[in-house]
């Protein structure tokens, strides 16, 4: 049994403390290095009386023990799925590599959080996800093959991808070469023409949602924050879905109506990052958003100066603030793309960054007026109404009393005769 778990065994139980542990290394270390076998950790704490022999043995009984326990665990199953490991966490829930037992295939399963098992919101999510990505099918999309319930656990379970992420590599290597992130950003954008057939917003594109196979295909994942015609249910009005860093305008200040091009503008965050080595805002979730909304697009060649300025107007016009100086169709960006591959300028005029983000912000700001002009005229309205009411109310009150008046005059007439 290592010795490294002996004293770990030894610092739980109480049996050794950190310090006494870390004085039996030091004292293997000196006799290594004057060429003597290494000994078991435990021989030397019992030779300088931390712990009895006794105590030494039951502890590797122990350990033996847990060892052959072990041995005997049955692998962790979910329905008819034999977890292997952990790949990651999700905003919803976590993945495991697993095997599909009846196919004998390897998998990525999805099992929702359980901290979410009483959230009917998030369950709902959670099934359109499933649903939603199984009726997909396109080689830039992970394919969804099963969706299940077991107990309390919800699972589905989509292809395994033999690879790594966008981001993975990006943290590794830093700023990609130009060819390999247009490859890329060519790939995830055939992913989001096919998707706009079906009226899907994917609504969370970035590099962690970016697998690449071994063989360079990039497949676009993670459908928890999809927008469709199915979505009726979901999302009330306000609510901001996606990741800070890559979230399109529109999604950051929660507007309803978002189509294919607030994909575009977040594919265009993704490409801007594989290109610079970095997102192209920083700062905190609720600073990074308003950068968003208000702030010009600082180049990408402040961190990266081989990137051409044909690939830098491509960027521009792809993170535009407003969704109409974007792309207005898929073709005319699949064209520049190409285009600027091939060491040529993009067909699109040049988008006028700084104008784009002026215009922006007095649109944002004409409609946060009106919004402002809107609730002040209600407000006056419900006042208006409010004093008619009043008026109301103290007219019926003047009128009751003339009537309860002349009804006691009459009374005291009567009386009198």
């Amino acid at each position: 049994m290592p010795a490294k778990t002996f004293a770990q065994l030894a610092i739980e139980n109480g049996l050794l403390t950190e310090n006494q542990v870390e004085d039996c290394r030091e004292a293997l270390a000196q006799e290594v290095a004057k060429g003597k076998a290494r000994r078991p950790v435990e021989e030397v704490a019992v030779e300088k009386g931390f712990m009895t022999a006794e105590a030494a043995r039951a502890l590797n009984t122990a350990l033996e023990r847990l060892a052959r326990d072990e041995g005997k665990t049955e692998p962790q199953k979910i329905g008819g799925y034999e977890i292997i490991t952990t790949v990651g966490e999700g905003g919803l829930g976590t993945v495991y590599k697993a095997r599909q037992i009846s196919m004998g295939r390897l998998v990525a399963l999805k099992v929702l959080h359980k901290k979410w098992l009483k959230d009917e919101e998030f369950k709902k999510r959670f099934l359109l996800e499933a649903r939603l990505a199984g009726r997909l099918s396109h080689q830039n999309l992970i394919q969804v093959f099963d969706v299940g319930r077991q107990g309390d656990v919800l699972y589905f379970s989509m292809e395994y991808v033999n690879g790594e992420t966008v981001e993975e590599i990006t943290d590794r290597d830093g700023a990609m070469e130009i060819d390999r992130a247009l490859n890329i950003t060519l790939q995830v954008l055939r992913a989001i023409a096919y998707m706009k057939r079906f009226d899907i917003v994917h609504r969370d594109i970035k590099p962690g949602n970016i697998m690449l196979t071994t063989t360079g295909i990039a497949k676009l994942g993670d459908f928890g924050f999809v927008k469709s015609k199915f979505d009726a249910l979901l999302a009330p009005d306000g609510e901001v879905l996606g990741t800070p860093d890559y979230i399109s305008p529109e999604q950051a200040m929660g507007t309803e109506e978002i189509d294919w091009r607030s994909d575009v503008y977040s594919l265009g965050c993704t490409l801007y990052h594989m290109l610079a080595g970095n997102p192209p805002f920083d700062g905190t979730g609720s600073t990074v958003m308003r950068k968003h909304i208000r702030a010009e697009l600082p180049s990408p060649r402040e961190f990266n100066a081989d990137i051409p300025e044909s690939v830098c107007a491509v960027l521009e016009r792809m993170m535009a603030k407003d969704p109409d100086d974007r792309y207005q169709n898929v073709e005319e960006l699949f064209e520049d793309l190409e285009m600027v591959k091939l060491g040529q300028d993009p067909k699109s005029p040049r988008l006028d960054a700084g104008r784009s983000t002026i215009l922006r912000v007095y649109k944002i700001e004409r409609q946060r007026r009106d919004r402002t002009e809107s609730e002040i005229d209600k407000v006056k309205r419900q006042n208006l109404w409010m004093r008619m009411a009043v008026g109301i109310m103290a007219l019926v009150i003047v009128l009751l009393g003339i009537m309860i008046f002349f009804l006691w005059m009459k009374v005291s007439t009567m009386g009198g005769i």
